[in-house]
């Protein structure tokens, strides 16, 4: 599938963002105090790697080698939960960090899906935003589950 210039950079931008929820998520599973939080961050930083993996493919399948330099990152190896408690972090508020996040990705990939011409290239875009909002509803529900996101 051949690119225009606005869905290559469309493609680039939220490749960017997935690679910041990548460690972001990565980060936050080995800071999280509760044990529950960590399996949740870990499984979302593994999806959140799926969706990069399909951008790049994307990008791949028109001869755009992709040169990020937030590609490549070391993964924090063991438990700092430590340090989240000594950097004064509660597992509040990477919760809500994280939904803040997934809220920009989310709208991130609204303007790229209403901005791309290719009807293929929008159904991948589609799925991955139907995801990230699946993502979100995740962390809410998490939030609200702990009395940390109220509705009244």
């Amino acid at each position: 599938m051949a690119l225009s210039n606005k869905e290559r950079l469309l493609i680039e931008d939220n490749l960017n963002a997935e690679y910041l929820c990548i460690r972001k998520y990565q980060q936050y599973a080995a800071m999280a105090q509760d044990q529950k939080l960590k399996q949740v961050f870990t499984d979302l930083a593994a999806k959140e790697q799926k969706h990069a993996d399909t951008l790049k493919g994307m990008l791949a399948g028109s001869n755009i080698n992709d040169q990020n330099i937030f590609g490549t990152y070391n993964s924090p190896q063991g438990d700092f939960s430590n340090v989240s408690q000594n950097l004064g972090f509660t597992d509040a508020q990477l919760l809500n960090d994280a939904l803040s996040t997934e809220k920009h990705v989310s709208s991130s990939y609204n303007n790229a899906v209403l901005e791309s011409a290719d009807t293929n290239i929008r159904k991948q875009l589609q799925h991955i935003q139907k995801e990230e909002q699946d993502h979100a509803e995740t962390l809410f529900s998490e939030m609200q589950s702990k009395g940390w996101y109220k509705m009244s």
